[in-house]
């Protein structure tokens, strides 16, 4: 009813010819991942990885917004010192009820007087100029132009037009005197562009860390899998030697109970690596940000990267100089301190009298229009005759040139506040924020040399680990080769081969959890020292 010895070799031999193979299963092309029908994997390079999540990712989405509002407040900022040219014209009707013999013609005039109207028509033009200066002055440069209509018989000319130019100019010479001060608004609103910018790279570094370690985790899940595979790979191959041996009466039907029960612990096993493969393929989607439309979507990741180990010799010094010169975090807590210092150079000035000087130059001109002679009554006896004249605006401008009409007017203004203490509290305040900005510059600068400490140890404890973990692999190989030896020669049993298997699988899921962690660490300080782009080859803009 069994099988002949020589049979029974030949089915030993090609049995356990597997279970030296799992000891080698690092050099030995990975088993594939089982697929749904009809699905195969998309590969992706971690290149490729990072180039997605900075097109997609939604973080570095957001973040591009920031910079451009903070450039539209530079611009809103500027535009205070903006010159400004404006226009205006006016229409103006007057009809005035008078008595006074100066309004009335005097072939008007009845017994008794009557009340009679004045009509009066008024256009004015105007157009002007002006311009602040960032070191506290400003001018403008304003032409008026105004042409008047009346029926009054007090006005020599029926219709008259007036000009005047009128040049000013006003200067702060206490509290707003200077570029430094005036300015204080364009420069905190540049550096608040520069934060952003920084914020910005920030957000970018800690999405390429994500993407990263996204990306190696999912290797490593994939390659947990694979161990775990061929570990019920061969706990099935010993199942069926086992119940070969029981068929033929070398060992007891207990052995079969022994191999099953493994069995279905492993089949445990990869049906937990398999969903812990999903979620990485989930989370490093996630990470992405991928369209539903991609295939990476749908489809299984199969990542091409190995994490192979990379040599990184780290000099604490140096790295730790690095970061103080190249994290964003940092570079934004300096420029928070210029910005308190800005702000408190300004209300430092505001804490003085104001002293303002002012200076006006004005010329003028005027014509008139006459359609028909007009009797100056000034003289009944001698009186003055009008001829008819047609002028306009145009002769009445001719006066500003010649500057025949001029006036001027230089005067200071000097205000004292009483207290102050609006502008005492804005200093206080300003005072205390510059501290509590110098005070936060430090303690990121504490958390920097903690982070790349840390990341340092990491590296080196990663480091250490990969090179125990290699050491225990091969020592499990060896104990496994062994038992497998004693177990042919009937010195073993299954449950020690079973366990002897276990610890190799054990052994080898610790060692690519080694290899993965140690490219973590090596992100991790790249990362703590705000270089992570360069590491990558990254450019962000």
């Amino acid at each position: 009813m069994g099988l002949s010895k020589c049979a029974l070799t030949a089915v030993l031999c090609v049995v356990m010819s597997g279970l030296p193979a799992f000891a080698q299963a690092p050099e030995t092309p990975p088993r594939p991942l089982p697929l749904p029908p009809g699905m195969s994997p998309s590969t992706l390079t971690l290149a490729d990885a990072i180039q997605l999540s900075l097109r997609s990712n939604l973080d570095v989405q957001l973040a591009r917004f920031t910079p451009r509002i903070r450039e539209q407040d530079v611009f809103l900022q500027e535009a205070f010192f903006d010159p400004n040219l404006g226009f205006s014209a006016e229409k103006q009707d007057n009809s005035t009820p008078t008595q006074n013999v100066f309004d009335i013609d005097p072939n008007d005039i009845q017994t008794p007087l009557e009340v009679i109207a004045v009509d009066e028509t008024l256009h004015r033009y105007s157009a002007g100029f002006s311009d602040r200066m960032r070191f506290g002055g400003s001018y403008s440069a304003d032409l008026f132009m105004t042409r008047r209509t009346s029926t009054s018989a007090n006005q020599l000319l029926p219709t008259t037009y007036f000009s005047a130019l009128v040049l000013a100019y006003n200067q702060s010479l206490l509290r707003g005197w200077g570029s430094e001060i005036n300015a204080t608004p364009i420069r905190i609103a540049q550096t608040n562009l520069e934060i952003s910018r920084s914020e910005f790279l920030d957000s970018v570094l800690a999405v390429l860390q994500r993407t990263e370690d996204a990306y190696w985790e999912l290797v490593f899940s994939r390659q947990d899998l694979e161990v775990n595979l061929e570990s019920l790979r061969l706990a099935q191959e010993l199942l069926k030697l086992n119940r070969i041996k029981v068929q033929v009466g070398t060992l007891p039907p207990i052995e079969i109970t022994t191999a099953e029960a493994e069995v279905a612990n492993r089949e445990q096993g990869v049906i937990v690596a398999e969903n812990t493969v999903r979620d990485a393929e989930d989370t490093l989607r996630l990470v992405l940000n991928l369209p539903k439309t991609d295939d990476l979507w749908s489809q299984p990741i199969a990542p091409s990267e190995k994490p192979e180990f990379m040599e990184r010799t780290v000099n604490l010094q140096s790295e730790l100089e690095e970061a103080l010169r190249e994290r964003p975090d940092l570079k934004q807590a300096r420029l928070a301190i210029e910005n308190a210092e800005s702000q408190l150079k300004f209300d430092r000035s505001q804490l003085r009298w104001d002293l303002v000087g002012y200076a006006q130059y004005t010329v003028s001109g005027l014509a008139g229009d006459v359609e028909q002679p007009q009797v100056l009554i000034a003289d009944p006896n001698n009186p003055v005759i009008i001829p008819p004249q047609d002028q306009d605006f145009a002769d009445a401008l001719e006066f500003i040139p010649d500057r025949d009409f001029p006036s001027w007017t230089v005067g200071a203004t000097v205000s004292i506040p009483i207290g102050n203490n609006a502008a005492r509290a804005r200093y206080s305040s300003a005072l205390l924020s510059r501290d509590q900005a110098v005070a936060n510059y430090e303690n990121l600068k504490l958390i920097a040399e903690v982070d790349v400490r840390t990341a340092a140890r990491a590296i080196d404890t990663n480091r250490k680990r990969i090179e125990a973990a290699e050491k225990n692999v091969e020592l499990q190989k060896k104990k496994v080769e062994a038992e497998q030896k004693k177990f042919e020669n009937g010195m073993s049993t299954s449950f020690q081969v079973l366990e002897f298997q276990e610890d190799l699988t054990t052994a080898l899921g610790t060692l690519n959890r080694a290899l993965v962690d140690y490219r973590k660490s090596l992100t991790a300080l790249e990362r703590a020292k705000g270089t992570l782009d360069d590491y990558l080859k990254v450019e962000i803009q």
